[in-house]
């Protein structure tokens, strides 16, 4: 299996694993005028570009993959960040 590496238009929150269009976040930072990006979620400002494998989680309470990276919330998320 060969691994692509997903970046450019997405960003993930460092804390949270959650992914997000770069457009939907500048939206949201231009709306509440702030100087950075900040996860509508957990509030983190870390985000970065490079990750891959990307899990839609649809019910966190009987899914073995979001057991695994302690995540609670539906949503798409990173699976391995770079």
């Amino acid at each position: 299996m060969t691994r692509r590496r997903i970046s450019g238009k997405y960003l993930t929150c460092l804390q949270c694993r959650r992914v997000f269009p770069a457009s939907e976040l500048e939206k949201e930072r231009r709306e509440k005028k702030r100087d950075i990006y900040v996860c509508p979620y957990c509030g983190s400002t870390s985000f970065t570009k490079d990750f891959s494998d990307v899990v839609l989680i649809i019910d966190p309470k009987e899914s073995k993959v979001a057991k695994f990276l302690k995540i609670i919330h539906p949503g798409v998320f990173a699976y391995s960040l770079e």
